[in-house]
């Protein structure tokens, strides 16, 4: 990973194993952004791989804007998860 990647790896990581330990954190919530083909899903690839490693990988919800997106990250859209449909959107 690269700087930035690594960083965010850091603090998603850091919050897991608080919250494995008992610590109870607030809720992380991250968003990772940028142009195409600057290894977002890579960074959300490698995360995923340490909550599964970790036996935690039911406590990770990943969303992305786009169908194709979230199939990359093993996701769901940000419209499945917060529940809209797009015909709500058109009233």
């Amino acid at each position: 990973l690269k700087a930035n990647q690594r960083r965010a790896y850091d603090i998603v990581t850091w919050h897991l194993n608080q919250t494995l330990a008992g610590k109870l954190p607030l809720p992380l919530r991250m968003i990772i952004h940028g142009e195409g083909r600057t290894g977002k899903s890579k960074v959300i690839q490698t995360i995923t791989e340490y909550f599964a490693h970790n036996g935690a990988k039911h406590m990770l919800l990943k969303a992305a804007y786009t169908e194709v997106a979230a199939f990359l990250i093993d996701g769901k859209t940000t419209h499945t998860i917060a529940m809209i449909s797009q015909r709500d959107s058109k009233k």
